[in-house]
């Protein structure tokens, strides 16, 4: 049996849409040791026979259960299956710069001491055009500052050592913020990094709504009033989760307003016209990429 040395884990609920350009890009990587493990949570659309029309060896589906498991719990069961020495997350409404895998191996391989690499990320719009992008910074200790306002980690660019993975599994009843919660459990004992590199194309403009950012916000209160009154005090941790608590008060009267893009507009940053032209070159390279199918 083939061992590959990289697992791509994507698990995937009605989104037969976008799915088969996330695997596009994937056969359009550099670099090609790989199994592509994909997981669906109850989809009642064509995503699985999307993933079943796909004819290469390489491309793993876990038994469908045909059950709503949530993210955590789907994260986890791709760990569990995993065959590689590395996994790398990517959700299935996105895309990998064609260089993403080969840089963030290559980064792994070379600074040992780092558990988990993730990268910065270009924003797309609802044409799949670059029209913004997220900037994260590079080192563990500016990663984690402020960590429990968030810890700068792009959760979907992350490629993590496997024993990292099943080290610190998933908390299957952290919804919406399974994320933040691993991230602040797993810091004291792990090495944060990023690349200072567009490697993962997010299409966050068609997902960031109202009821998403309440949802995850009221999660990330869970979790600090966790671990936050041993770390940092009761009162400090308090004020957090007010915070937060009047983020989505900001939200709803924006949303009310009809100005849903403010939401977004802060968190963002304009790109140079290079970087525009960069990321519509590895979008050139994605959409070229043929996915070979089953006759």
């Amino acid at each position: 049996m083939h061992k590959p040395l990289i697992t791509i884990g994507i698990p995937f609920f009605n989104c037969e849409k976008s799915l088969l350009d996330t695997i596009r890009s994937i056969f359009a990587q550099t670099y090609s040791n790989w199994e592509l493990v994909l997981v669906d949570d109850g989809s009642t659309d064509r995503s699985i026979d999307i993933v079943r029309s796909i004819d290469d060896p390489r491309i793993r589906l876990l038994p469908p259960d045909g059950k709503n498991l949530k993210l955590a719990a789907r994260l986890n069961q791709i760990t569990q299956e995993s065959r590689g020495d590395y996994i790398a997350r990517m959700d299935a409404d996105d895309l990998s710069h064609p260089e993403r895998i080969e840089k963030q191996l290559s980064f792994l391989q070379t600074h040992k001491e780092v558990d988990v690499v993730g990268t910065n990320m270009y924003i797309l719009n609802e044409q799949t055009w670059p029209v913004k992008k997220l900037v994260v910074p590079q080192d563990h200790d500016s990663i984690i500052k402020n960590k429990f306002r968030g810890i700068k980690l792009i959760h979907a660019s992350v490629m993590a050592r496997i024993e990292w993975f099943r080290q610190f599994r998933y908390d299957e009843k952290t919804i919406r913020c399974e994320d933040f919660e691993l991230w602040i459990r797993s810091a004291p004992r792990s090495v944060f990094a990023n690349i200072p590199e567009y490697l993962y194309l997010c299409n966050e403009f068609q997902v960031f709504t109202l009821s998403k950012i309440a949802k995850s916000k009221q999660s990330a209160i869970k979790v600090v009033m966790k671990y936050g009154p041993e770390e940092i005090g009761i009162l400090r941790s308090v004020c957090w989760a007010v915070i937060r608590y009047l983020q989505i008060a900001a939200y709803a009267v924006l949303t009310m307003l009809g100005l849903p893009s403010l939401l977004v507009r802060n968190r963002y940053q304009a790109l140079t016209q290079q970087e525009s032209a960069q990321a519509k070159q590895a979008l050139e390279i994605i959409k070229k990429t043929q996915v070979p199918l089953k006759i």
